[in-house]
C-alpha cells in the first residue's frame, strides 16, 4: 500500500510540473461517472423467470 501512494504522489507532483493537473483531475471525474453509470442495477442482466401458470 505505501508503494502505491509514494506512485500516485510522484504521478501528481508530475501532473502538476507540467501543468496538465486539470486536464487529468476532468478524465479521473470521467472515468468515476462512468463506473457509477454502468454499476447500475438497471444496466443488470435480468433474472430469469419460471412460467407462471
Amino acid at each position: 500500500m505505501n508503494s502505491l501512494i509514494k506512485i500516485a504522489v510522484i504521478l501528481a507532483l508530475g501532473a502538476v510540473a507540467s501543468g496538465n493537473l486539470p486536464k487529468i483531475l476532468n478524465q479521473v471525474r470521467n472515468a468515476q461517472f462512468q463506473l457509477i453509470m454502468e454499476s447500475k442495477a438497471s444496466s443488470w442482466p435480468k433474472a430469469m423467470r419460471l412460467p407462471s401458470r
